[in-house]
Protein backbone atom coordinates (compact mmCIF):
# COMPACT_ATOMS: atom_id res chain seq x y z
CA UNK A 1 0.00 0.00 0.00
CA UNK A 2 1.59 3.84 -1.34
CA UNK A 3 2.95 5.41 2.06
CA UNK A 4 1.74 9.08 2.67
CA UNK A 5 2.95 11.36 5.05
CA UNK A 6 0.77 12.68 7.57
CA UNK A 7 -0.41 16.15 7.13
CA UNK A 8 -1.58 18.33 10.23
CA UNK A 9 -5.44 17.46 9.58
CA UNK A 10 -4.71 13.60 9.10
CA UNK A 11 -2.74 13.65 12.75
CA UNK A 12 -5.62 15.58 14.12
CA UNK A 13 -8.48 13.25 12.83
CA UNK A 14 -6.56 10.10 13.28
CA UNK A 15 -6.10 10.95 17.38
CA UNK A 16 -9.81 12.01 16.98
CA UNK A 17 -10.90 8.98 16.13
CA UNK A 18 -8.93 6.56 18.19
CA UNK A 19 -11.44 6.32 20.26
CA UNK A 20 -13.86 4.96 18.28
CA UNK A 21 -11.85 1.54 17.61
CA UNK A 22 -11.49 0.70 21.11
CA UNK A 23 -11.50 -3.01 21.18
CA UNK A 24 -9.69 -3.60 18.06
CA UNK A 25 -6.57 -5.43 18.34
CA UNK A 26 -4.05 -3.54 19.97
CA UNK A 27 -0.58 -5.40 19.28
CA UNK A 28 0.14 -4.66 15.33
CA UNK A 29 -1.02 -6.79 12.83
CA UNK A 30 -3.27 -8.62 15.34
CA UNK A 31 -6.17 -8.33 12.89
CA UNK A 32 -6.58 -7.92 9.16
CA UNK A 33 -9.47 -6.02 6.80
CA UNK A 34 -8.95 -6.12 2.91
CA UNK A 35 -10.69 -3.17 1.14
CA UNK A 36 -11.40 -2.79 -2.26
CA UNK A 37 -12.08 0.06 -4.10
CA UNK A 38 -10.89 1.41 -7.27
CA UNK A 39 -7.01 3.13 -7.46
CA UNK A 40 -5.75 6.34 -8.84
CA UNK A 41 -5.85 9.14 -6.80
CA UNK A 42 -9.44 8.40 -4.95
CA UNK A 43 -8.01 5.15 -3.86
CA UNK A 44 -4.37 7.21 -2.60
CA UNK A 45 -6.94 9.80 -0.90
CA UNK A 46 -8.95 6.86 1.11
CA UNK A 47 -5.34 5.98 1.75
CA UNK A 48 -4.64 9.01 3.29
CA UNK A 49 -7.51 9.56 5.13
CA UNK A 50 -8.91 5.99 6.04
CA UNK A 51 -6.49 3.03 5.11
CA UNK A 52 -3.79 4.16 6.78
CA UNK A 53 -4.78 6.21 9.64
CA UNK A 54 -7.37 3.40 10.69
CA UNK A 55 -3.94 1.13 10.87
CA UNK A 56 -1.91 3.13 12.38
CA UNK A 57 -4.79 3.53 15.54
CA UNK A 58 -5.91 0.03 15.71
CA UNK A 59 -2.11 -2.06 15.05
CA UNK A 60 -4.76 -3.71 12.37
CA UNK A 61 -3.25 -4.62 8.73
CA UNK A 62 -5.33 -2.78 5.80
CA UNK A 63 -4.83 -3.87 2.97
CA UNK A 64 -6.04 -1.86 -0.09
CA UNK A 65 -7.00 -3.21 -3.59
CA UNK A 66 -8.49 -2.62 -6.76
CA UNK A 67 -11.44 -3.84 -8.67
CA UNK A 68 -14.33 -2.76 -6.42
CA UNK A 69 -17.75 -3.51 -8.93
CA UNK A 70 -20.92 -5.62 -8.68
CA UNK A 71 -19.61 -8.23 -11.28
CA UNK A 72 -16.58 -9.44 -9.08
CA UNK A 73 -18.65 -9.45 -5.94
CA UNK A 74 -21.02 -11.74 -7.43
CA UNK A 75 -18.50 -13.85 -8.36
CA UNK A 76 -16.53 -14.17 -5.41
CA UNK A 77 -19.50 -14.54 -3.31
CA UNK A 78 -21.04 -17.34 -5.73
CA UNK A 79 -17.62 -19.36 -6.03
CA UNK A 80 -17.23 -19.44 -1.95
CA UNK A 81 -14.11 -17.98 -2.80
CA UNK A 82 -14.18 -14.46 -0.65
CA UNK A 83 -11.13 -12.44 -0.09
CA UNK A 84 -12.06 -8.90 0.58
CA UNK A 85 -14.16 -7.90 3.34
CA UNK A 86 -15.25 -4.20 2.70
CA UNK A 87 -15.73 -2.68 -0.71
CA UNK A 88 -16.45 0.92 -1.86
CA UNK A 89 -19.49 1.08 -4.03
CA UNK A 90 -21.57 3.11 -6.32
CA UNK A 91 -25.36 3.43 -5.92
CA UNK A 92 -26.05 1.49 -8.74
CA UNK A 93 -23.46 -1.49 -7.73
CA UNK A 94 -24.76 -1.27 -4.42
CA UNK A 95 -28.50 -1.52 -5.21
CA UNK A 96 -27.57 -4.65 -7.50
CA UNK A 97 -25.38 -6.20 -4.97
CA UNK A 98 -28.45 -5.92 -2.37
CA UNK A 99 -30.75 -7.91 -4.94
CA UNK A 100 -28.28 -10.66 -5.01
CA UNK A 101 -27.44 -10.92 -1.22
CA UNK A 102 -24.23 -10.23 -2.04
CA UNK A 103 -23.26 -8.01 1.03
CA UNK A 104 -23.77 -8.73 4.97
CA UNK A 105 -26.40 -6.69 7.18
CA UNK A 106 -23.89 -3.47 8.76
CA UNK A 107 -24.06 -4.13 12.83
CA UNK A 108 -25.34 -0.36 13.70
CA UNK A 109 -24.52 -1.62 17.43
CA UNK A 110 -20.41 -1.14 16.27
CA UNK A 111 -21.03 1.24 13.38
CA UNK A 112 -22.20 4.93 15.07
CA UNK A 113 -23.29 6.76 12.22
CA UNK A 114 -25.80 9.40 13.90
CA UNK A 115 -24.30 11.94 11.88
CA UNK A 116 -25.09 10.68 8.22
CA UNK A 117 -28.55 11.38 7.03
CA UNK A 118 -31.31 8.41 7.72
CA UNK A 119 -31.74 7.47 4.33
CA UNK A 120 -28.11 6.66 3.59
CA UNK A 121 -28.30 4.38 6.66
CA UNK A 122 -28.88 1.21 4.68
CA UNK A 123 -29.59 -2.17 5.81
CA UNK A 124 -26.43 -3.61 4.11
CA UNK A 125 -24.41 -0.09 3.40
CA UNK A 126 -22.95 3.25 4.71
CA UNK A 127 -23.20 6.41 2.43
CA UNK A 128 -19.87 8.24 2.51
CA UNK A 129 -19.73 10.65 -0.09
CA UNK A 130 -21.42 12.17 -2.77
CA UNK A 131 -19.21 12.74 -6.19
CA UNK A 132 -20.53 14.08 -9.27
CA UNK A 133 -19.22 12.90 -12.99
CA UNK A 134 -18.90 16.58 -14.86
CA UNK A 135 -17.88 18.12 -18.02
CA UNK A 136 -14.54 19.37 -18.58
CA UNK A 137 -12.46 20.73 -21.35
CA UNK A 138 -8.82 22.05 -22.19
CA UNK A 139 -8.92 26.18 -21.29
CA UNK A 140 -6.22 26.16 -24.70
CA UNK A 141 -8.55 24.37 -26.82
CA UNK A 142 -11.71 26.03 -25.38
CA UNK A 143 -11.15 29.61 -23.78
CA UNK A 144 -14.54 29.88 -23.57
CA UNK A 145 -15.49 26.87 -21.87
CA UNK A 146 -17.72 24.29 -23.32
CA UNK A 147 -21.23 23.63 -22.66
CA UNK A 148 -22.83 19.77 -22.60
CA UNK A 149 -24.62 21.12 -25.68
CA UNK A 150 -21.04 21.58 -27.48
CA UNK A 151 -20.09 18.66 -26.27
CA UNK A 152 -22.26 16.59 -28.49
CA UNK A 153 -22.57 18.98 -31.53
CA UNK A 154 -20.22 17.11 -33.83
CA UNK A 155 -19.45 20.85 -35.45
CA UNK A 156 -17.51 21.44 -32.45
CA UNK A 157 -14.24 19.23 -33.30
CA UNK A 158 -12.49 17.98 -30.20
CA UNK A 159 -10.95 14.34 -28.85
CA UNK A 160 -13.48 13.23 -26.50
CA UNK A 161 -13.35 10.72 -23.59
CA UNK A 162 -16.38 9.34 -21.73
CA UNK A 163 -17.31 6.72 -18.83
CA UNK A 164 -17.24 2.77 -19.55
CA UNK A 165 -20.40 2.82 -17.96
CA UNK A 166 -24.59 3.65 -18.79
CA UNK A 167 -25.26 5.33 -15.84
CA UNK A 168 -23.89 8.82 -16.03
CA UNK A 169 -23.35 9.26 -19.64
CA UNK A 170 -26.99 8.58 -20.30
CA UNK A 171 -28.33 10.86 -18.08
CA UNK A 172 -25.29 13.62 -19.22
CA UNK A 173 -26.83 13.04 -22.71
CA UNK A 174 -30.25 13.31 -22.01
CA UNK A 175 -30.01 16.54 -19.76
CA UNK A 176 -27.79 18.29 -23.04
CA UNK A 177 -30.61 17.15 -25.04
CA UNK A 178 -32.96 18.81 -23.53
CA UNK A 179 -34.42 16.81 -20.90
CA UNK A 180 -35.21 18.33 -17.72
CA UNK A 181 -33.85 16.84 -14.29
CA UNK A 182 -36.99 15.88 -13.24
CA UNK A 183 -38.25 14.06 -16.38
CA UNK A 184 -35.00 12.19 -16.82
CA UNK A 185 -36.80 8.50 -15.28
CA UNK A 186 -37.40 6.50 -16.51
CA UNK A 187 -34.30 6.98 -18.85
CA UNK A 188 -35.03 6.81 -22.85
CA UNK A 189 -32.24 4.63 -23.65
CA UNK A 190 -31.95 5.23 -27.45
CA UNK A 191 -32.66 9.38 -27.21
CA UNK A 192 -29.67 8.84 -25.42
CA UNK A 193 -27.84 6.56 -27.46
CA UNK A 194 -28.63 8.73 -30.30
CA UNK A 195 -27.23 11.82 -28.62
CA UNK A 196 -23.97 10.25 -28.04
CA UNK A 197 -23.55 8.92 -31.51
CA UNK A 198 -23.42 12.54 -32.68
CA UNK A 199 -20.16 12.55 -31.77
CA UNK A 200 -18.85 8.71 -31.41
CA UNK A 201 -16.46 9.51 -34.51
CA UNK A 202 -14.71 11.71 -31.81
CA UNK A 203 -14.56 10.00 -28.95
CA UNK A 204 -11.13 8.87 -27.76
CA UNK A 205 -12.99 5.96 -26.27
CA UNK A 206 -15.60 5.14 -23.16
CA UNK A 207 -13.04 4.84 -20.38
CA UNK A 208 -12.27 4.17 -16.57
CA UNK A 209 -12.30 7.18 -14.32
CA UNK A 210 -8.90 6.34 -13.78
CA UNK A 211 -8.00 6.51 -17.33
CA UNK A 212 -9.90 9.80 -18.21
CA UNK A 213 -7.94 11.65 -14.94
CA UNK A 214 -4.43 10.35 -17.22
CA UNK A 215 -6.08 11.42 -20.33
CA UNK A 216 -6.76 14.53 -18.83
CA UNK A 217 -3.22 15.37 -17.55
CA UNK A 218 -0.99 13.67 -20.51
CA UNK A 219 -2.64 16.12 -22.98
CA UNK A 220 -4.50 13.08 -24.80
CA UNK A 221 -8.06 14.59 -25.29
CA UNK A 222 -9.79 18.23 -25.44
CA UNK A 223 -12.92 17.46 -23.36
CA UNK A 224 -14.21 14.77 -21.20
CA UNK A 225 -17.18 13.88 -18.78
CA UNK A 226 -15.72 12.50 -15.32
CA UNK A 227 -15.17 12.17 -11.80
CA UNK A 228 -15.12 15.73 -10.35
CA UNK A 229 -12.50 14.70 -8.05
CA UNK A 230 -10.04 13.30 -10.32
CA UNK A 231 -11.14 16.40 -12.37
CA UNK A 232 -9.52 18.71 -9.95
CA UNK A 233 -6.57 16.54 -8.97
CA UNK A 234 -5.19 16.70 -12.61
CA UNK A 235 -6.32 20.68 -12.71
CA UNK A 236 -3.62 20.49 -9.63
CA UNK A 237 -1.49 18.46 -11.42
CA UNK A 238 -0.67 20.96 -13.99
CA UNK A 239 -3.14 20.65 -16.17
CA UNK A 240 -5.02 23.54 -18.04
CA UNK A 241 -8.77 22.51 -17.97
CA UNK A 242 -11.69 23.46 -16.14
CA UNK A 243 -14.71 21.42 -15.06
CA UNK A 244 -18.09 23.03 -14.65
CA UNK A 245 -21.24 21.64 -13.23
CA UNK A 246 -24.12 21.93 -16.02
CA UNK A 247 -25.80 18.84 -16.52
CA UNK A 248 -23.11 17.17 -13.60
CA UNK A 249 -24.87 13.94 -12.32
CA UNK A 250 -24.56 12.91 -8.57
CA UNK A 251 -24.28 9.81 -6.95
CA UNK A 252 -23.48 8.31 -3.38
CA UNK A 253 -20.62 5.69 -2.52
CA UNK A 254 -21.61 3.14 -0.25
CA UNK A 255 -19.22 1.09 2.14
CA UNK A 256 -20.42 -2.35 2.53
CA UNK A 257 -19.03 -5.85 3.71
CA UNK A 258 -19.02 -8.56 1.18
CA UNK A 259 -21.48 -11.59 2.32
CA UNK A 260 -19.46 -14.36 3.50
CA UNK A 261 -16.41 -11.70 4.30
CA UNK A 262 -13.07 -13.38 6.13
CA UNK A 263 -12.83 -10.48 8.59
CA UNK A 264 -16.31 -9.19 8.88
CA UNK A 265 -15.75 -8.44 12.37
CA UNK A 266 -12.91 -6.02 11.85
CA UNK A 267 -14.70 -5.14 8.41
CA UNK A 268 -17.72 -3.48 10.66
CA UNK A 269 -15.31 -1.41 12.86
CA UNK A 270 -13.31 -0.15 9.83
CA UNK A 271 -16.38 1.53 8.68
CA UNK A 272 -17.13 3.10 12.09
CA UNK A 273 -13.94 4.48 12.01
CA UNK A 274 -14.41 5.57 8.37
CA UNK A 275 -17.62 7.52 8.54
CA UNK A 276 -16.69 9.46 11.65
CA UNK A 277 -16.90 13.07 10.90
CA UNK A 278 -12.97 13.54 10.82
CA UNK A 279 -12.39 10.84 8.55
CA UNK A 280 -14.66 12.30 6.15
CA UNK A 281 -13.46 16.15 6.09
CA UNK A 282 -9.92 14.61 5.63
CA UNK A 283 -10.96 12.61 2.75
CA UNK A 284 -12.61 15.85 1.22
CA UNK A 285 -9.52 17.89 2.43
CA UNK A 286 -7.59 15.38 -0.32
CA UNK A 287 -9.93 14.69 -3.19
CA UNK A 288 -13.25 17.04 -3.41
CA UNK A 289 -15.94 14.70 -2.92
CA UNK A 290 -18.78 15.86 -0.56
CA UNK A 291 -19.24 14.09 2.80
CA UNK A 292 -22.33 12.55 3.83
CA UNK A 293 -21.84 12.98 8.08
CA UNK A 294 -23.19 16.27 8.41
CA UNK A 295 -20.67 17.21 10.92
CA UNK A 296 -18.30 16.97 8.64
CA UNK A 297 -18.90 20.33 7.35
CA UNK A 298 -18.50 22.30 9.50
CA UNK A 299 -14.36 21.13 9.93
CA UNK A 300 -14.06 22.12 5.94
CA UNK A 301 -13.07 25.74 4.89
CA UNK A 302 -16.09 27.14 3.25
CA UNK A 303 -14.01 27.96 0.07
CA UNK A 304 -13.27 23.96 -0.14
CA UNK A 305 -17.39 23.69 0.59
CA UNK A 306 -18.38 25.62 -2.75
CA UNK A 307 -16.33 23.49 -4.97
CA UNK A 308 -18.44 20.02 -3.86
CA UNK A 309 -21.28 18.63 -5.25
CA UNK A 310 -23.53 18.73 -2.32
CA UNK A 311 -22.87 22.28 -1.90
CA UNK A 312 -26.38 23.66 -2.85
CA UNK A 313 -25.43 26.01 -6.22
CA UNK A 314 -23.75 22.99 -7.88
CA UNK A 315 -26.30 20.91 -7.07
CA UNK A 316 -29.13 22.88 -8.72
CA UNK A 317 -27.58 22.56 -12.21
CA UNK A 318 -27.36 18.90 -11.98
CA UNK A 319 -29.44 15.85 -11.54
CA UNK A 320 -28.80 12.58 -8.77
CA UNK A 321 -28.25 9.61 -10.07
CA UNK A 322 -31.61 7.49 -9.56
CA UNK A 323 -29.67 3.54 -8.42
CA UNK A 324 -33.14 2.47 -7.68
CA UNK A 325 -33.97 2.52 -11.50
CA UNK A 326 -30.44 1.45 -12.32
CA UNK A 327 -31.10 -1.64 -10.08
CA UNK A 328 -34.31 -2.73 -11.95
CA UNK A 329 -32.84 -2.33 -15.62
CA UNK A 330 -29.13 -2.09 -15.59
CA UNK A 331 -29.03 -5.80 -17.11
CA UNK A 332 -30.82 -4.39 -19.58
CA UNK A 333 -29.86 -0.85 -20.29
CA UNK A 334 -25.75 -2.66 -19.91
CA UNK A 335 -26.81 -5.61 -22.96
CA UNK A 336 -27.65 -2.60 -24.89
CA UNK A 337 -24.91 -0.17 -24.10
CA UNK A 338 -22.62 -3.23 -24.57
CA UNK A 339 -23.82 -3.62 -27.99
CA UNK A 340 -23.62 -0.02 -28.63
CA UNK A 341 -20.18 0.59 -27.52
CA UNK A 342 -19.21 -2.53 -30.03
CA UNK A 343 -20.62 -0.86 -33.16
Amino acid sequence: MKAIKFGNHLAAAMLASSALIAGSATAVNAAEVVIASYGGSFQDAQSAAFFEPYAEASGVTVTGTTGTGYAKVKAMVESGNVIWDVISADGAAYESEVKEGLLEPIDYSVVEAEGIPEDLRKEYGVGYIKFSQNLAWDKDAFPDGLTPEQFFDPEVKARRVMLGLPYYNLEFALMADGVAAEDLYPLDVERGLAVIDRIKDQLVGFKSSSDIQAFVQQGEVDAALGPNGRLNNAIEAGANWAYGWNGSVVAVEYWSVVKGAPHAEEAMKFINFAVQPEQQAELTRQIPYGPTNIDALDLLDPALAETLPSYPDNAELGVVLDSKWWNANLETVKERWDEYVLQ
